[in-house]
């Protein structure tokens, strides 16, 4: 099983999310009367209340940052169990007997 580059996992976790931030947030405005992900937003984001620009980047700031906390907990993770799976499929070299 193939081990997971921190940077890489992290950027992508964080930038996911950002945008999908931005895309509920746009749909909240366009689309006023379809609930999408604001009260959720509210409750789990320090600072954060529908709609103002300033509010806007708090969430999606704090948004980013914890799309690259759950690549800290979530690649080690992945590497550890990775690496004991590698270690329990590994084929077992034999010694040479002597003769």
């Amino acid at each position: 099983m193939k081990t997971l580059h921190f940077w890489p996992v992290a950027w992508t976790l964080a930038v996911f999310a950002a945008v999908v931030f931005t895309l509920d947030v746009l749909a909240g405005v366009l689309f006023p009367n379809w609930w999408v992900m604001q009260n959720l937003y509210e409750s789990l984001l320090p600072g954060y209340t529908f709609i103002s620009w300033g509010a806007f980047f708090l969430g999606l700031v704090e948004i980013f940052v914890g799309g690259f906390l759950t690549a800290v907990l979530f690649v080690p993770i992945w590497n550890f169990f990775a690496a004991r799976e590698e270690t329990k499929s590994a084929p077992k070299v034999m010694e040479a007997m002597p003769h």
